[in-house]
């Protein structure tokens, strides 16, 4: 039953990077309907039950704990569509699951069918539960004074990570005391501000899709700083070449390239300072298919997870800004970059996955 629900998993995905007729939605739905027949033969059964009940699946009498990615997405993906209970049926047709599935990838109203049943769950705990110990939503006074260290920075050389690491567990927080996938993004103000606002738009998109797949604490916490911190290698270069007009040629460039290097070699410096920070800071400009980009390798890999969340929402937010050398794009031609340069440049499945979640969310 377990890949079962990654078939579910990935057909919203690829719903969400192609229209309905694509070949490739074609065959995850075709998937899903004869791995319920499987299942259905092998258990003997006629119907194939799901329960999210907290953050566990329940599937049959099983309680899945540890699961995939892919499982975990699912879980989420149904949490925030209200959905607690999913039923498949013996006679699931194609149009049916067509529709459970487009509805789940684009964000449109959820309804059961004669072989799919969409419901809810009571569950009676025996103790309440412990209450977890509270952090401050984020605040603009803390916003502004993270703000000013940023820009001490250039300067001073010297990054307060508490207060960093303050900043982004209230990010968390916030997030938390929302039903919103993804909190509205900061608005730039000043063009020598653009790496800050940037960073923390970073964060705030990759923690969201971090949530999405089911990562929590401190672990969620390690993502949301890696992506924050992901660009402080630019706090090196010169605002006249982050901020030129045109593009950017010679030793411009390579100046510019560097900072990838940069970040990763300040950071490794720092004491406390994450692993996983340092990783992002370094591979956030790789390509997912291990082509030449920046910084070279000596040999081709895929970088870590962290960091192909971090690539997407990069770019994303990069193309969404106003800056001196550019105007922002709509949402839909940005879409539209990503899915493009999915397989190449960016993870296909996080690339679906962030598109799902970003077009559930209000424009701004």
């Amino acid at each position: 039953m377990e890949h079962l629900a990654t078939q579910i998993a990935a057909a919203i995905n690829m719903r969400a990077l192609y229209p309905a007729n694509h070949p490739r939605v074609v065959q995850t739905i075709e998937q899903i309907v004869a791995g319920l027949n499987r299942s259905l033969q092998q258990t003997k059964a006629d119907s194939v039950t799901y329960l999210i009940v907290g953050d566990d699946l329940v599937a049959g009498q099983d309680v899945m704990r540890k699961t995939s990615l892919s499982v975990r997405q699912f879980i989420e993906v149904m949490k925030r569509r209200g959905i607690e209970r999913l039923t498949l049926a013996a006679g699931l047709q194609q149009d049916e699951t067509h529709q459970l599935v487009g509805a789940l990838a684009s964000g449109d109203a959820v309804v059961s069918s004669p072989h799919i049943i969409l419901g809810r769950v009571q569950v009676t705990l025996e103790k309440e539960e412990e209450l977890k110990p509270d952090r401050d939503e984020l605040t603009p006074e803390q916003l502004e004074l993270a703000r000013e260290a940023w820009a001490r920075f250039r300067v001073e050389r010297k990054m307060p990570m508490g207060q960093m690491e303050d900043l982004v567990w209230s990010l968390i927080d916030s997030i938390s005391r929302t039903t919103r996938a993804i909190l509205p993004l900061a608005k730039l103000k000043e063009h020598d501000e653009y790496t800050f606002v940037h960073s923390v738009n970073v964060s705030l998109l990759v923690l969201a899709q971090a949530r999405s797949f089911g990562i929590q604490g401190p672990m969620l916490h390690a993502f949301g700083m890696a992506a924050l911190l992901h660009d402080i290698g630019k706090l090196t270069v010169p605002l006249t070449v982050l901020n030129k007009p045109g593009k950017l040629e010679g030793e411009e460039w390579e100046t510019m390239k560097g900072h990838a290097q940069q970040g990763a070699w300040y950071l490794s410096e720092v004491e406390g300072s994450s692993p996983l920070a340092v990783v992002v800071a370094f591979e956030h400009h790789l390509r997912y298919d291990g082509q030449p980009n920046y910084p070279v390798l000596r040999s081709p890999r895929v970088p870590n997870l962290a960091s192909r969340m971090t690539s997407i929402a990069d770019t994303y937010d990069a193309m969404s800004t106003i800056r001196p050398y550019q105007q922002p794009l709509a949402r839909a031609a940005a879409f539209e970059i990503l899915r493009k340069r999915s397989e190449t440049f960016y993870d296909p499945l996080l690339v679906a996955n962030f598109i799902r979640l970003v077009g559930e969310a209000p424009s701004s």
